[in-house]
């Protein structure tokens, strides 16, 4: 399927409560899952949801395609940069920006094994989109359509993963 195939103009929907909330991540995550304060259930959530706890170490992605039945959160955890601050490029939005701003977030795939993107440190990745699209006097729908394919292969590599015997 191919990003244009998978990618609906709105990509909306609602997290019923705060077990739903909680149930969307994996056991791995939920056992480092700090929920925002503050939320009012039910609620509606535009394209996907995200926030940091307070120490910034873990940012939390909630984001659910259309096809799927529930949605999916993943705890990604900061990975601590070394040195003098570098610029980057976000592998999902393609924007530019300080270490700082972008750098590798991790997924624990097992107790030994994660993963790591170059990504936006607050995955605010689709207003990055918006905005640059906006500037440009461009449609923003096709590297929205990318940005949740992308998203769409991070969640079938954690669901995928099968760690060696």
């Amino acid at each position: 399927m191919s990003a244009e195939q998978s990618y609906q103009k709105e990509n909306e929907f609602s997290i019923g409560s705060e077990e739903e909330l909680v149930n969307a991540f994996r056991r791995r995550d939920q056992k480092k899952l700090i929920l925002p304060e503050r939320l009012k259930y039910p609620f509606r959530v535009r394209s996907y949801m995200t926030w940091k706890e307070p120490s910034g170490a873990y940012t939390y992605l909630v984001f659910k395609l259309p096809n799927w039945d529930v949605p999916r959160g993943v705890a990604f955890k900061r990975t601590a940069s070394t040195g003098e601050p570098t610029g980057g490029l976000c592998s999902w939005c393609h924007a530019y920006g300080s270490s700082e701003e972008i750098g590798l977030l991790s997924v624990a795939m097992s107790a030994n094994v994660s993963s790591s993107y170059l990504v936006c440190h607050d995955l605010s990745c689709i207003e990055k989109i918006e905005e640059t699209a906006m500037l440009a006097g461009k449609d923003p729908d096709k590297n929205i359509a990318e940005l949740y394919y992308r998203m769409e292969k991070l969640f079938e590599n954690i669901s995928n993963y099968k760690p060696e015997n």
